[in-house]
Order: structure tokens, then C-alpha cells, then sequence
């Protein structure tokens, strides 16, 4: 009777692993519940003589201070980045910008028009743990992303792009 009952163990037990790693999700690319931190640089032969800086910089405050971080989870992680720029928004497999400044916007209401040539506008997601992007696929021509490692992705936006009030697109994480 052992032996049989130990046989009826080692298949629930099987039954059990097969169950567990069956019901893991595996559309999961971006973690929920990881800490992600967004920092941002700018590039471009106007503003940067081509140099690629910290938007600190331009900004002329101290190193660091527009940086921001949150946990992934439901709901948009970065409301208002970057002095009321962008709402960023990162799902398992998208993350999303819309512009929220509005046209009159003192930091950024001069500044709208359509990217040119040689202009980069960077935006570093640093992750606590690694994720599982592969591939992507981006809604905007004038996008792209960077994978830098398994816990750094680089969103790259650039010549072409309207930046404007109410401009958004999405990258979709394979």
C-alpha cells in the first residue's frame, strides 16, 4: 500500500508543478511590481552641439532632480514627467506617451514643432530586476527603443516626430 501511495503523492505533486507553471502568464514582458526609474537626456546640433546631456543640464538644475521612479502596476507610472511633459505609462507589454504641456506651457510652448534632423530626445527606463523584452514594435515612425540590457530600455525619439499638445504613441514589448 506504500509503494501505491507513494505513486499517488508523486503525481499530485507532478500534477501540481504542471498546474503552477501552466497558470504563469506569459505575456508578462515588463515584471508588475518592479521598480522602474526614467531619467531623460536631449541631443541635437541647435541646443547640444551634438553633445547628448542630461535635461538637467538644460534645465540648469542639479544633477539628478528630474529623474523619477515608481513601481509598475495599474494606472500611469509617470503623470506629469518632466516638468508636466509627458504622461508615461508602462503596461507588461506597451509603454505609452502623451504629451499633457499644453501649447502655452512656459517650459515647453516655444519649444513645439517638428523634430529635425540630428535632434534626440532620450528616455532612460532603469529597472530593479530584469524584464523580458525581445522585440517591440513602436506606433510612430519617428520612434524607436534601445535595449541596453535585460533591466535598461532607451526610448529614442527623433527627427520627424510632431511635438506637440496631445501627441502620443506607443511601443509595444514583444
Amino acid at each position: 500500500m506504500r509503494v501505491r501511495n507513494s505513486k499517488i503523492i508523486n503525481y499530485i505533486g507532478l500534477l501540481f508543478l504542471v498546474l503552477i507553471l501552466a497558470s504563469c502568464d506569459d505575456d508578462e514582458i515588463i515584471i508588475l511590481g518592479s521598480s522602474v526609474t526614467v531619467t531623460n537626456t536631449f541631443q541635437s546640433t541647435a541646443f547640444t552641439m551634438d553633445a547628448e546631456v542630461a535635461i538637467e543640464e538644460l534645465f540648469q538644475v542639479s544633477e539628478g532632480s528630474l529623474a523619477a521612479t515608481a513601481t509598475i502596476g495599474d494606472g500611469v507610472e509617470f503623470p506629469a514627467y518632466l516638468l508636466n511633459l509627458y504622461d508615461i505609462d508602462i503596461e507588461e507589454t506597451s509603454i505609452s506617451f502623451t504629451v499633457v504641456a499644453q501649447t502655452d506651457d512656459p517650459n515647453y510652448g516655444s519649444l513645439f514643432r517638428v523634430l529635425e534632423a540630428n535632434t534626440f530626445d532620450r528616455y532612460y527606463f532603469t529597472f530593479s530586476e530584469s524584464q523580458n523584452v525581445s522585440e517591440f514594435s513602436v506606433s510612430n515612425s519617428a520612434v524607436d527603443l534601445r535595449i541596453d540590457s535585460d533591466k535598461v530600455l532607451v526610448v529614442e525619439i527623433g527627427e520627424g516626430y510632431d511635438f506637440k499638445p496631445g501627441q502620443n504613441f506607443t511601443i509595444d514589448l514583444k
